[in-house]
């Protein structure tokens, strides 16, 4: 991926050059975040456990703990202000989780931030963390990563379900009524998805894209009546695996999310609201 300088991206070669110079916080960021196939990164377990912490982190604070060291582990031979970056975040999981709802979310987001900041420089995804680069510059991967298996504590849902279990509370799977009483989130996803578009570097990808797009616009141009998600979303796993990331097969669909995703639980827990 090359981008001018200033559009908030890291070019190739200026992370390879930062890689070489530095390949303790390459790793380390690669470890956090994924690059470049984005499959399983740390990233995606440490906003799991950071949504499910108001809930379940008074019974087992030990557990989120033990978050901390995976977070200090990955780090051990980064920078110093890597490191430091990194402690604030492992600190809060030693110190918030046993508080349950009254966990700080907005001391999560500031330290989630500054591992962003720290790894911006060698982490493509950490760069998207910060600030949105350049239009049809995002790698369709990180893109279909964010869409499929990414917890949506940051996002406007706020809870440990990925975006497209939470998109069918909206908009279903199947048919239905999409509910009046939640206008909002309807738009906001809308904008989300919208944002996706403009970013993504695949031209497949940004167009099945729209499909799943399409039934929240036509709710908010007055067409409360959805046809589902299943179809839009079989065209977006095609694109996606055609693209180059490991997304759910079409119609790997169970309890109203995709298998495979993080929200999904043996149990079939919906995570509702977190931090």
């Amino acid at each position: 991926m090359e981008t001018a300088p200033g559009d908030g991206s890291v070019s190739t070669d200026a992370a390879d050059q930062t890689l070489t110079e530095d390949p303790g916080l390459g790793a380390a960021c690669a470890t956090f975040w994924g690059d470049p196939d984005y499959t399983d990164p740390l990233s995606r377990t440490i906003l799991d456990r950071a949504a499910t912490a108001p809930q379940a982190g008074p019974a087992d604070p030990f557990f989120y703990a033990m978050t901390g060291d995976d977070i200090d582990l990955a780090f051990d031979a980064a920078p110093v202000a890597a490191k430091e970056s990194a402690a604030a975040l492992s600190a809060w999981f030693r110190t918030q989780p046993e508080r349950g709802t009254g966990a700080d979310g907005d001391a999560f987001r500031a330290a989630w931030d500054g591992v962003a900041s720290s790894c911006s420089g060698v982490s493509v995804a950490a760069s998207w963390a910060v600030a949105p680069g350049a239009d049809g510059t995002k790698p369709a991967a990180l893109v279909c990563a964010e869409l499929f298996d990414t917890p949506g504590t940051l996002t406007h849902f706020g809870n440990a379900n990925v975006l497209t279990s939470n998109m069918f509370k909206l908009v279903g799977l199947s048919a239905r009524e999409v509910p009046a009483e939640r206008m909002d989130e309807v738009q906001k996803t809308a904008d989300l998805l919208a944002a996706e578009i403009v970013a993504v570097d695949d031209e497949e990808v940004g167009s099945a894209l729209k499909q799943v797009r399409a039934p929240f616009r036509d709710a908010l141009e007055g067409d409360a009546w959805s046809d589902g998600l299943e179809q839009p979303l079989t065209t977006l796993s095609i694109a996606c695996t055609d693209a180059g990331y490991s997304s759910p097969d079409p119609g790997e669909i169970e309890n109203g999310a995709v298998i495979g995703a993080n929200a999904v639980r043996e149990d079939g827990t919906d995570y509702g609201e977190g931090l």
